[in-house]
């Protein structure tokens, strides 16, 4: 088995070799905003090291099944390592060891799945000899990897957003150069270096850690790479559009999630299922719940109940038994997300629950009648806050969300299935969730946005097809001779 070589703690692989001679940088506790980690980050240049790197190992793809066996020995090897991981993963961002477990076991079911479409990749006949002056001429496509991928990942899913760009790209013979998020780089090192572990040969998957306005801007600029699959904000990702090129892209982006809620919905489920939704990762997460589109005639019998949910959510340490939400990425993220909650209050939105900040921690909050205009209505506030809004019909819902700038996914709940999909086919959305919330998301499915939340598609299946090219063959054969078979 091939392995990078091991070194002190860093951020920086290249070509197998570890690089520990860039500027030191601290990765903070996201509650008790203290150093939990050290780690090395890319000096100028790394970026560029990376790429040549990857450009020589996509030069020798791996064979289909050596791509699964890696793939598949790493998701195991996550699994051993679930109490070593979810130590730092808790440290690095403040979730709960809920939510720890929950990623850990995604990320390790998302390089399965991308171990098993390794072996699936195929092309097909394409019937050129239906064409006059063709008819002896024989099409088919194969697939081939597009070179080198540029993975930038966000850091609210540190590991699983990083399995879901890796995976597939691996899997479709491609060799990748990695970029975490600032915050949050621990995981994607950690998985690094089990895919090594598992026997990944150098080159085939390169790191840096650093500023993305440094680091990911040097990578971005380098046309080498031939695909970029983006996770982040909309300003961050536009930027990425326009200096990769003619680079293939994949960007997801922001989101204003919402949910609509019909007359005969069962409200139970809703609350429910918001109450998870929309606090989960201290609501830090793009599907998160952020507007509850309510008929009229049931919205004060969901507000009760939302009330009464969200305010028995403990927030405060992840590490303490009982605490459902923890703090946001940082104390300043926590503070704008508060003064969001005070604009709509000052402009006549009521306060049900929560709205308290300690620190980093955002009191799990919802919000009824805020105005129009008011940033949560518009914006991604990305944080444990869930608005309520009152809907006279399912027309006026649905205008609502249309009317936005953002469609990544949406829920609908109704006991109607007429209803249900009247409404899925006109919502301008990715992916629309009958019965559930804007944030349920299986890692086999398509996933992925319209508009302003950008365009491409996560799932292993489908990651792998936008990570390969169509290549077509056409063969010129001879016509066939008649009379008996020689000897």
């Amino acid at each position: 088995m091939t392995t990078a070589s091991a070194g002190p703690a860093s951020g920086v692989l290249i070509g197998g070799k570890w690089r520990v001679h860039g500027p030191e940088s601290s990765v903070y506790d996201k509650f008790t905003r203290q150093p939990c980690a050290v780690i090395r980050q890319a000096r100028p240049g790394d970026a560029g090291d990376a790429v040549t790197a990857a450009v020589r190992a996509s030069a020798r793809p791996l064979p289909p099944m050596r791509r699964y066996e890696i793939l598949s020995a790493a998701s195991r090897l996550l699994l051993e390592r679930a109490a070593e991981v979810r130590t730092a993963y808790i440290a690095e961002t403040g979730f709960t060891a809920a939510d720890a477990d929950g990623e850990m076991a995604r990320a390790a079911a998302t390089l399965r799945l991308s171990a098993e479409e390794a072996l699936r990749i195929a092309g097909e006949e394409i019937p050129v000899a239906a064409t006059p002056g063709s008819e002896h001429r024989l099409a088919f496509t194969i697939r081939v990897p597009v070179g080198v991928v540029g993975a930038i990942a966000p850091f609210n899913a540190p590991l699983n957003t990083v399995a879901h760009k890796v995976g597939p790209a691996i899997a479709a013979g491609n060799a990748v150069v990695l970029k975490p998020a600032e915050q949050t780089p621990l995981s994607a090192i950690t998985l690094v270096e089990i895919l090594h572990e598992a026997g990944l040969p150098p080159g085939y998957l390169n790191l840096i850690c650093g500023p993305g306005d440094v680091v990911g801007a040097e990578l971005v600029a380098d046309h080498r790479v031939r695909f970029f699959t983006f996770t982040g904000s909309t300003a961050v990702g536009l930027l990425v559009k326009q200096r990769s090129g003619i680079a293939r892209t994949h960007l997801e982006l922001g989101s204003n999630s919402a949910c609509i809620v019909a007359a005969d919905a069962d409200l139970d489920l809703v609350s429910d299922l918001v109450t998870r939704a929309g606090y989960r990762k201290a609501g830090q997460v793009c599907t998160s719940v952020q507007r509850l589109i309510t008929d009229t005639r049931v919205i004060d019998d969901l507000a009760d109940r939302l009330r009464a949910r969200v305010a028995a959510l403990r927030a405060g340490d992840p590490r303490c038994p009982g605490v459902q939400v923890g703090p946001m990425i940082a104390p300043e993220e926590a503070e704008r997300a508060l003064s969001w909650v005070d604009e709509a209050v000052s402009g006549g939105a009521t306060v049900l629950a929560g709205g308290g900040l300690a620190g980093p921690v955002l009191q799990p909050t919802v919000l009824r009648d805020p105005p129009d205009g008011a940033k949560i209505m518009t914006d991604e506030i990305f944080a444990p806050v869930v608005a309520l809004v009152p809907a006279e019909s399912a027309d006026a819902a649905v205008g609502m969300v249309n009317s936005g700038s953002y469609g990544l996914q949406a829920g609908v709940f109704t006991r109607d299935i007429n209803v249900a999909f009247g409404i899925a086919r006109r919502l301008r959305v990715g992916g629309v969730m009958i019965n559930d919330t804007s944030s349920y998301h299986a890692d086999a499915m398509p996933y992925g946005g319209v508009k302003d939340s950008g365009f491409g598609l996560e799932g292993p299946k489908y990651a792998v097809s936008d990570m390969t090219d169509p290549r077509i063959i056409v063969l010129n054969l001879p016509p066939a001779t008649k009379g008996a078979i020689r000897q």
